[in-house]
Protein backbone atom coordinates (compact mmCIF):
# COMPACT_ATOMS: atom_id res chain seq x y z
CA UNK A 1 0.00 0.00 0.00
CA UNK A 2 1.45 3.77 -0.78
CA UNK A 3 0.13 6.91 0.54
CA UNK A 4 -1.03 8.85 -2.14
CA UNK A 5 0.31 12.15 -0.60
CA UNK A 6 3.53 12.73 2.16
CA UNK A 7 3.33 15.81 4.07
CA UNK A 8 5.98 17.36 5.74
CA UNK A 9 5.49 19.61 8.38
CA UNK A 10 7.56 20.11 11.71
CA UNK A 11 7.89 23.33 14.02
CA UNK A 12 11.94 22.66 14.26
CA UNK A 13 13.52 25.83 12.16
CA UNK A 14 16.72 24.33 11.94
CA UNK A 15 15.48 21.34 10.27
CA UNK A 16 13.78 23.88 7.83
CA UNK A 17 17.02 25.10 7.78
CA UNK A 18 18.92 22.24 7.21
CA UNK A 19 17.06 21.03 4.15
CA UNK A 20 17.41 24.14 2.59
CA UNK A 21 21.18 23.50 2.42
CA UNK A 22 20.36 19.56 1.32
CA UNK A 23 18.38 20.19 -1.57
CA UNK A 24 18.91 23.91 -2.67
CA UNK A 25 15.30 24.27 -2.88
CA UNK A 26 13.16 27.50 -1.72
CA UNK A 27 11.65 26.91 2.12
CA UNK A 28 8.72 29.07 2.85
CA UNK A 29 8.20 29.37 6.73
CA UNK A 30 5.01 30.40 8.44
CA UNK A 31 5.70 32.12 11.77
CA UNK A 32 2.13 31.04 12.68
CA UNK A 33 -0.82 28.07 12.07
CA UNK A 34 -3.57 28.35 9.85
CA UNK A 35 -5.81 30.14 11.94
CA UNK A 36 -7.82 32.66 9.62
CA UNK A 37 -11.13 30.63 8.93
CA UNK A 38 -13.71 31.34 6.25
CA UNK A 39 -16.78 30.13 5.17
CA UNK A 40 -18.24 29.40 1.81
CA UNK A 41 -21.43 27.74 0.26
CA UNK A 42 -21.89 26.27 -3.05
CA UNK A 43 -24.68 24.54 -5.00
CA UNK A 44 -25.49 22.95 -8.31
CA UNK A 45 -28.36 21.74 -9.65
CA UNK A 46 -28.48 17.77 -9.39
CA UNK A 47 -31.65 17.75 -12.22
CA UNK A 48 -30.28 14.65 -14.68
CA UNK A 49 -26.72 13.87 -12.68
CA UNK A 50 -26.34 10.87 -11.19
CA UNK A 51 -22.70 10.35 -9.59
CA UNK A 52 -20.56 13.60 -7.84
CA UNK A 53 -16.93 13.00 -7.97
CA UNK A 54 -14.53 15.24 -5.15
CA UNK A 55 -10.89 15.87 -5.13
CA UNK A 56 -9.70 17.01 -1.57
CA UNK A 57 -6.29 17.75 0.49
CA UNK A 58 -6.58 18.19 3.45
CA UNK A 59 -9.29 18.52 5.69
CA UNK A 60 -12.54 16.43 6.83
CA UNK A 61 -15.10 15.58 4.70
CA UNK A 62 -18.61 14.93 5.66
CA UNK A 63 -21.69 13.65 2.90
CA UNK A 64 -25.00 13.32 3.63
CA UNK A 65 -27.86 11.50 1.12
CA UNK A 66 -31.08 13.29 1.02
CA UNK A 67 -34.45 11.68 0.07
CA UNK A 68 -35.58 15.21 -1.06
CA UNK A 69 -32.58 17.14 -2.28
CA UNK A 70 -32.77 18.43 -5.66
CA UNK A 71 -29.35 20.14 -5.81
CA UNK A 72 -25.83 19.19 -4.71
CA UNK A 73 -24.89 21.75 -2.00
CA UNK A 74 -21.15 22.28 -0.25
CA UNK A 75 -20.56 24.53 2.95
CA UNK A 76 -17.24 24.85 3.41
CA UNK A 77 -14.84 26.03 6.49
CA UNK A 78 -11.37 27.12 4.97
CA UNK A 79 -8.48 27.32 6.89
CA UNK A 80 -5.73 29.85 6.10
CA UNK A 81 -2.97 31.30 7.75
CA UNK A 82 -3.44 34.57 6.18
CA UNK A 83 -6.57 36.28 4.43
CA UNK A 84 -4.99 36.10 1.22
CA UNK A 85 -3.69 33.09 0.99
CA UNK A 86 -4.83 31.41 -2.06
CA UNK A 87 -7.60 28.25 -2.21
CA UNK A 88 -9.54 26.82 -5.15
CA UNK A 89 -13.30 25.77 -4.19
CA UNK A 90 -14.88 24.51 -7.01
CA UNK A 91 -18.53 22.57 -8.02
CA UNK A 92 -19.03 22.49 -11.65
CA UNK A 93 -21.24 19.96 -13.60
CA UNK A 94 -19.14 17.79 -16.28
CA UNK A 95 -21.28 15.60 -18.42
CA UNK A 96 -23.58 13.05 -16.30
CA UNK A 97 -21.71 14.02 -12.90
CA UNK A 98 -20.79 16.88 -10.98
CA UNK A 99 -17.08 17.48 -9.98
CA UNK A 100 -16.07 19.49 -6.58
CA UNK A 101 -12.68 20.24 -5.96
CA UNK A 102 -11.66 21.63 -2.33
CA UNK A 103 -7.61 22.53 -2.38
CA UNK A 104 -5.36 25.26 -0.85
CA UNK A 105 -2.79 26.42 -2.99
CA UNK A 106 1.11 26.18 -2.25
CA UNK A 107 3.79 28.34 -3.23
CA UNK A 108 6.63 27.07 -5.26
CA UNK A 109 9.53 25.09 -3.18
CA UNK A 110 8.34 23.72 0.55
CA UNK A 111 6.04 25.56 3.00
CA UNK A 112 7.10 24.75 6.71
CA UNK A 113 4.31 25.61 9.31
CA UNK A 114 4.56 26.01 12.86
CA UNK A 115 1.26 25.67 13.66
CA UNK A 116 -1.38 23.79 12.12
CA UNK A 117 -1.43 23.82 8.22
CA UNK A 118 -4.10 24.96 5.58
CA UNK A 119 -7.22 22.62 5.42
CA UNK A 120 -11.08 22.98 3.93
CA UNK A 121 -13.47 20.84 5.66
CA UNK A 122 -16.24 20.29 3.75
CA UNK A 123 -20.31 19.67 4.51
CA UNK A 124 -21.93 17.90 1.42
CA UNK A 125 -25.67 17.25 0.98
CA UNK A 126 -26.49 15.19 -2.09
CA UNK A 127 -29.84 13.44 -3.73
CA UNK A 128 -29.13 9.89 -1.55
CA UNK A 129 -29.40 7.98 -4.72
CA UNK A 130 -26.15 9.23 -6.31
CA UNK A 131 -23.18 7.32 -6.85
CA UNK A 132 -20.05 8.70 -5.13
CA UNK A 133 -15.93 8.98 -6.52
CA UNK A 134 -13.39 10.34 -3.64
CA UNK A 135 -9.85 11.28 -4.31
CA UNK A 136 -8.64 12.59 -0.61
CA UNK A 137 -5.51 13.66 0.86
CA UNK A 138 -6.09 13.95 4.29
CA UNK A 139 -8.60 14.10 7.34
CA UNK A 140 -11.43 12.52 8.45
CA UNK A 141 -14.43 11.10 6.21
CA UNK A 142 -17.97 10.52 7.33
CA UNK A 143 -20.60 9.66 4.62
CA UNK A 144 -24.04 8.74 5.50
CA UNK A 145 -27.45 7.71 3.87
CA UNK A 146 -25.94 7.75 0.39
CA UNK A 147 -27.20 4.68 -1.18
CA UNK A 148 -25.27 4.68 -4.49
CA UNK A 149 -22.17 2.99 -5.38
CA UNK A 150 -18.70 4.98 -3.85
CA UNK A 151 -15.12 4.29 -4.63
CA UNK A 152 -12.88 6.14 -2.48
CA UNK A 153 -8.87 6.84 -2.82
CA UNK A 154 -7.53 7.87 0.59
CA UNK A 155 -4.31 8.99 1.72
CA UNK A 156 -5.01 9.26 5.47
CA UNK A 157 -8.05 9.91 7.90
CA UNK A 158 -10.77 7.46 9.37
CA UNK A 159 -13.49 6.92 7.22
CA UNK A 160 -17.17 6.08 8.31
CA UNK A 161 -19.79 5.11 5.86
CA UNK A 162 -23.26 4.01 6.78
CA UNK A 163 -25.47 3.21 4.01
CA UNK A 164 -24.49 2.73 0.27
CA UNK A 165 -24.34 -0.04 -2.19
CA UNK A 166 -21.03 -1.43 -3.80
CA UNK A 167 -17.65 0.23 -2.25
CA UNK A 168 -14.16 0.05 -3.41
CA UNK A 169 -11.70 1.82 -0.90
CA UNK A 170 -8.10 1.98 -1.21
CA UNK A 171 -6.85 4.04 1.60
CA UNK A 172 -3.40 4.34 3.39
CA UNK A 173 -3.95 4.90 6.97
CA UNK A 174 -6.55 5.06 9.38
CA UNK A 175 -9.71 3.08 10.58
CA UNK A 176 -12.86 2.42 8.61
CA UNK A 177 -15.96 1.51 9.67
CA UNK A 178 -18.90 0.06 7.50
CA UNK A 179 -22.65 -0.56 8.17
CA UNK A 180 -25.50 -1.19 6.23
CA UNK A 181 -24.21 -1.96 2.87
CA UNK A 182 -26.14 -3.63 0.30
CA UNK A 183 -23.44 -4.45 -2.40
CA UNK A 184 -19.90 -6.25 -2.47
CA UNK A 185 -17.25 -4.11 -0.59
CA UNK A 186 -13.32 -4.50 -1.81
CA UNK A 187 -10.97 -2.85 0.58
CA UNK A 188 -7.14 -2.09 -0.23
CA UNK A 189 -5.83 -0.89 3.30
CA UNK A 190 -2.02 -0.03 4.66
CA UNK A 191 -2.86 0.22 8.22
CA UNK A 192 -5.37 1.04 10.78
CA UNK A 193 -8.41 -0.92 12.18
CA UNK A 194 -11.42 -1.54 9.89
CA UNK A 195 -14.85 -2.79 11.09
CA UNK A 196 -17.84 -3.93 8.76
CA UNK A 197 -21.35 -4.85 10.24
CA UNK A 198 -24.76 -5.45 7.75
CA UNK A 199 -22.97 -6.51 4.58
CA UNK A 200 -25.51 -7.82 1.84
CA UNK A 201 -22.54 -8.51 -0.53
CA UNK A 202 -19.17 -10.28 -0.54
CA UNK A 203 -16.21 -8.86 0.77
CA UNK A 204 -12.52 -8.74 -0.51
CA UNK A 205 -10.02 -7.06 2.33
CA UNK A 206 -6.25 -6.80 1.42
CA UNK A 207 -4.93 -5.37 4.98
CA UNK A 208 -1.59 -4.48 5.98
CA UNK A 209 -1.66 -4.15 9.67
CA UNK A 210 -5.09 -3.37 12.11
CA UNK A 211 -7.17 -5.42 13.43
CA UNK A 212 -10.54 -7.18 11.87
CA UNK A 213 -14.19 -6.90 12.96
CA UNK A 214 -17.12 -8.56 10.41
CA UNK A 215 -20.11 -9.27 11.76
CA UNK A 216 -22.97 -9.75 9.96
CA UNK A 217 -21.77 -10.61 5.98
CA UNK A 218 -23.82 -12.45 3.59
CA UNK A 219 -21.76 -13.16 0.50
CA UNK A 220 -18.16 -14.68 0.81
CA UNK A 221 -15.23 -13.13 3.11
CA UNK A 222 -12.01 -13.35 1.75
CA UNK A 223 -9.04 -11.65 3.42
CA UNK A 224 -5.42 -11.53 3.03
CA UNK A 225 -4.07 -9.85 6.27
CA UNK A 226 -0.46 -9.02 7.56
CA UNK A 227 -0.85 -8.32 11.14
CA UNK A 228 -3.54 -7.33 13.57
CA UNK A 229 -6.56 -10.16 15.33
CA UNK A 230 -9.37 -10.92 13.33
CA UNK A 231 -12.58 -12.05 14.55
CA UNK A 232 -15.33 -12.64 12.34
CA UNK A 233 -18.93 -13.59 13.27
CA UNK A 234 -22.55 -14.88 11.57
CA UNK A 235 -21.17 -15.08 7.96
CA UNK A 236 -23.31 -15.99 5.37
CA UNK A 237 -20.85 -18.05 3.02
CA UNK A 238 -17.47 -19.24 3.27
CA UNK A 239 -14.81 -17.43 5.04
CA UNK A 240 -10.47 -17.62 3.64
CA UNK A 241 -8.30 -16.45 6.31
CA UNK A 242 -4.76 -15.86 4.71
CA UNK A 243 -2.64 -14.23 7.58
CA UNK A 244 0.15 -13.15 9.17
CA UNK A 245 0.07 -13.01 12.59
CA UNK A 246 -2.36 -12.13 15.13
CA UNK A 247 -5.41 -14.34 17.00
CA UNK A 248 -7.98 -15.50 14.83
CA UNK A 249 -11.58 -15.88 16.05
CA UNK A 250 -14.50 -17.38 13.91
CA UNK A 251 -17.88 -17.92 14.68
CA UNK A 252 -21.62 -19.10 13.16
CA UNK A 253 -20.30 -19.31 9.07
CA UNK A 254 -22.73 -21.09 7.16
CA UNK A 255 -19.81 -22.23 4.75
CA UNK A 256 -16.14 -23.33 4.52
CA UNK A 257 -13.70 -21.91 6.77
CA UNK A 258 -10.14 -21.61 5.17
CA UNK A 259 -7.34 -20.57 6.85
CA UNK A 260 -3.46 -20.29 6.12
CA UNK A 261 -1.86 -18.26 9.50
CA UNK A 262 1.67 -17.51 10.33
CA UNK A 263 1.24 -17.29 14.13
CA UNK A 264 -1.48 -16.26 16.82
CA UNK A 265 -3.99 -18.40 18.15
CA UNK A 266 -7.45 -19.68 15.82
CA UNK A 267 -10.35 -20.27 17.00
CA UNK A 268 -13.36 -21.64 14.92
CA UNK A 269 -17.05 -22.49 16.40
CA UNK A 270 -19.77 -23.12 14.48
CA UNK A 271 -19.34 -23.58 10.86
CA UNK A 272 -20.10 -26.01 7.72
CA UNK A 273 -16.14 -27.44 7.49
CA UNK A 274 -12.92 -26.49 8.01
CA UNK A 275 -9.69 -26.29 6.35
CA UNK A 276 -6.20 -25.17 7.72
CA UNK A 277 -3.74 -24.99 5.57
CA UNK A 278 -1.21 -24.10 7.58
CA UNK A 279 -0.62 -23.02 11.36
CA UNK A 280 2.43 -21.70 12.41
CA UNK A 281 2.58 -21.32 16.06
CA UNK A 282 -0.28 -20.65 18.88
CA UNK A 283 -2.90 -22.69 20.05
CA UNK A 284 -6.01 -23.92 18.28
CA UNK A 285 -9.17 -24.47 18.92
CA UNK A 286 -12.24 -26.14 16.75
CA UNK A 287 -15.66 -26.82 17.70
CA UNK A 288 -19.28 -27.85 16.50
CA UNK A 289 -18.46 -28.24 12.64
CA UNK A 290 -20.77 -29.23 10.29
CA UNK A 291 -18.80 -30.92 7.54
CA UNK A 292 -15.48 -31.96 6.49
CA UNK A 293 -12.50 -30.90 9.02
CA UNK A 294 -8.63 -30.87 7.61
CA UNK A 295 -6.00 -30.17 9.09
CA UNK A 296 -2.37 -29.94 7.41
Amino acid sequence: MTNKRLSLLTKALPIAASLVLLSGCIVHISTSGSNVQQQQQLSLSAAQLQQLDIETEAGSLKVIGSTTATDITVDATIFTAKTDDPYTLTLEQKGDKAVLVAKNDKASGMLVYQGSSPSIDLVVTVPSTFNLDIDDGSGDININDVLGNMEIDDGSGSININQGNHVTIDDGSGDIYLQNLTGNIEISDGSGSITAKSVAGLMNIEDGSGDLNLTDITGSVEIDDNSGSINAERLGSYLTIEDGSGDIYVEHVNGLVTIDDGSGSIRVNHAKGLTIIDDGSGDLSIDNINGPVKLD
